[in-house]
């Protein structure tokens, strides 16, 4: 029933109704949406409609990025993957905002402890974090995208030829990656 809209959605922001149930507040290019689920229900809801969980994602972000705590998630999405990431740790359910790194133009300090996101409509959303702390979860989604994006298409025959495979598996196994 959401499935369509997530494929739209910038953010997913955490909210209260008035009798303290938590909800998604889903920010789209053409407005808002309220969602009768927390955002780690509806990104878990999604994530099982591709063969996989929230707790995989999780895994799989740990695995890759090899970082342990509030890292991206991935919803691997054809031709290319949808990277999440949130802007604290998923405990603060209530606190917690995940924004689509592909709708996030940029990130810019606001107040002492708070940042704004311009997603790529230029709306500006206030996010109650550290300037410093998004850009860092920024950042970690964009590297999570490259490494996929490697993956994703210099494994696959279609988009490249053998000696690029051979090359990419080399850097696999040495852990290394060179983008020109």
């Amino acid at each position: 029933m959401y499935r369509n809209s997530l494929l739209d959605a910038c953010v997913l922001k955490p909210q209260f109704d008035q009798f303290n149930n938590l909800y998604t507040l889903m920010i789209t290019p053409n407005g808002y949406k309220k969602v009768p689920f927390t955002p780690m229900q509806f990104l878990d809801m999604e994530l099982k409609q591709h063969g996989s969980s929230l707790k995989g994602a999780k895994e799989a972000a740990k695995a890759v990025l090899k970082s342990n705590s509030v890292n991206p998630i991935m919803i691997p999405r054809s031709p290319l993957v949808h990277i999440w990431f949130p802007t604290e740790a998923m405990r603060n359910s209530g606190h917690c905002m995940y924004f689509a790194l592909h709708h996030v133009e940029d990130v810019k300090p606001y107040m002492e402890n708070r940042s704004i996101a311009v997603l790529t409509n230029y709306e500006e959303i206030k996010v109650p974090v550290p300037h410093s702390k998004l850009k860092k979860q920024w950042s970690k989604a964009k590297d999570y995208l490259s490494t996929a994006l490697l993956k994703q298409f210099y494994k696959d025959p279609l988009y490249s030829k053998a000696e690029q495979q051979i090359m990419l598996n080399c850097a696999e196994i040495n852990e290394e990656y060179v983008i020109h």
